[in-house]
């Protein structure tokens, strides 16, 4: 009895040491708010909650949101069962808010109610044009003529680059083929020079066979201010073949590069359009460009023969900097160079950021050496570490002991469980039996 007595107290402590958790008014009223992180957080702990007693909430409240909170709103009713939403969705058919009937009434013709068709055309005409990009996402799986003449329309002189480059993508997507309105009305904007949008049409028509003329006029523009080409990146499309004078705008665009996710795409052109500076481009971004971009750079020279040659592994191995080390280790490894195992366990045994990409790497040695950090591993502060060592000790243990099976799901280790310790010591005492 004392110890149920005492387990039940430590309950009452502990619950009463953790914040209260929010009722759902509460947090459809920070929806609503003017404070941008309280509303940011609401909508973050109703999307995890995924209450759908929300629905009736917003219902009553959506409307008296200031705009900011709309598409918060709007998200949330979308994860909710249609028939559930309905009701609401029939109810701000007739708001004063042009975004509010549009995403009403888009939902409801995704549904498959296509009379609401020119309930949605009329919304769309009425958008002001500040809230013209964030309604596309609830157009997408729309396919239909009189939605596309409307967006057509939205390409006018005035409009913003940013929209312009959203509606292209969008019709891209939703009219399959280039439509000749779509075309014809994208010539018209790059044909005016006075047009905020013009460098995105010029982009778009640069891909047409005839479209020489404008990739000239766009090479032009982003020689004389490289960091546009950033604006526009998303309208160059890999698989396509753009004029030449385009080539040294992809190169240049490649050695800046400004993470490691714009590296592929970039890389897809340079090897399109001037396959021979590639690996030179590429090797100038360890040297050269952002540290951001680094990793997406050695990703793809590891992948190409004559890409890192023994100098340059060895060159990164001997740098101060967790990332390279770890990308030479790997890549060594791969040609049976084992040189890069020191440094690889090394940064291991250290906290940081680099600590789960050292797990990783570690999983690719079969080494008996790299068992014992990898189960110390299993015990570190991030989970990432934990889950990347987790996965490479079980394959380790399979390729050191092929004959030899340990059933993992039955040592008590689970990454995410707030007490690891039993598991760690079971398998840390069937590793040193086996020694």
């Amino acid at each position: 009895m004392r110890t149920a007595s005492r387990a039940l107290a430590l309950a009452c402590l502990v619950a009463a040491a953790l914040p209260a958790q929010k009722s759902l008014e509460q947090l459809v009223d920070e929806l609503g708010g003017t404070d941008a992180g309280l509303r940011a957080q609401a909508y973050n702990d109703l999307i995890r909650r995924r209450d759908p007693e929300i629905v009736a909430l917003l219902g009553k409240r959506l409307e008296s949101m200031p705009a900011d909170g709309h598409q918060f709103a709007l998200y949330l009713l979308q994860q909710q069962l249609f028939d559930t939403t309905r009701p609401v969705y029939m109810k701000l058919l007739g708001s004063d808010w042009p975004k509010l009937r549009t995403a009403a009434a888009a939902r409801l013709v995704v549904a498959g109610e296509k009379e609401r068709v020119p309930v949605l055309c009329k919304a769309l005409d009425e958008l002001p044009t500040a809230e013209r990009s964030s309604v596309l996402s609830f157009l997408y799986s729309l396919e239909d003529a009189r939605l596309h003449e409307i967006l057509r329309s939205w390409l006018a002189a005035d409009a913003p680059q940013h929209l312009v480059i959203n509606v292209l993508e969008h019709l891209e997507r939703s009219e399959r083929t280039r439509s000749k309105a779509t075309l014809a009305a994208v010539r018209a904007l790059a044909a005016n020079q006075e047009s905020k949008g013009r460098l995105a049409a010029l982009a778009w028509i640069a891909a047409e066979a005839d479209g020489e003329g404008a990739a000239n006029e766009l090479a032009k523009a982003l020689t004389a201010e490289p960091q546009t080409f950033w604006q526009l990146d998303r309208l160059f499309e890999r698989a396509r073949k753009y004029p030449k004078v385009l080539a040294p705008v992809f190169e240049k665009a490649l050695r800046t590069a400004r993470s490691q996710h714009d590296v592929p795409s970039l890389v897809a052109l340079v090897r399109t359009h001037s396959p021979e500076s590639l690996v030179e481009a590429l090797r100038s971004l360890l040297t050269e460009g952002a540290e951001a971009a680094r990793k997406g750079a050695l990703a793809e020279l590891a992948t190409m023969a004559g890409g890192l040659d023994s100098k340059d592994l060895q060159t990164m191995l001997a740098g101060n900097d967790p990332e390279p080390k770890l990308a030479a280790a790997d890549v060594l490894r791969r040609r049976d160079d084992l040189s890069g195992l020191p440094a690889a366990l090394a940064l291991a045994k250290v906290e940081g950021k680099h600590r789960a990409e050292a797990a990783r790497v570690l999983g690719g040695f079969r080494e008996r050496s790299v068992v014992p950090v990898l189960i110390d591993c299993l015990d570190a502060p991030d989970a990432q570490v934990r889950q990347n060592a987790w996965t490479a000790l079980q394959q380790l243990m399979r390729d050191l002991f092929p004959y030899r099976r340990f059933d993992f799901a039955k040592c008590g280790y689970e990454p995410n469980a707030a007490d690891r310790s039993a598991g760690v010591l079971t398998l840390r005492t069937w590793w040193q039996s086996v020694q």
